[in-house]
């Protein structure tokens, strides 16, 4: 029987989540059957912005897609970009 008033979870990792989030050791999500690896991918967005100058100027804006292209000028956020650039 499960002990009374503790949380359930549907998985593993979200039970290690959501007790053990800042654990150091990483030990919870090292039981894991196929644990994260940790060291990021680079997949998905930047977390900049620069200028699209492959698009006409009309129509650019500032995007976040990777690879980010030498020597554009980078930016926190996208309005900080378009305000800069646009």
């Amino acid at each position: 029987p499960l002990p009374s008033g503790r949380p359930i979870y549907d998985t593993m990792l979200e039970c290690c989540n959501a007790q053990y989030g800042g654990q150091i050791s990483g030990a919870c999500i090292s039981m894991l059957p196929s644990p994260p690896t940790g060291s990021p991918t680079e997949s998905g967005d930047l977390d900049v912005f620069y200028p699209d100058s492959e698009t006409p100027w009309s129509e650019a804006g500032c995007i976040n897609t990777r690879p980010l292209p030498s020597g554009r000028p980078i930016y926190d956020t996208m309005l900080e970009c378009c305000n800069a650039q646009y």
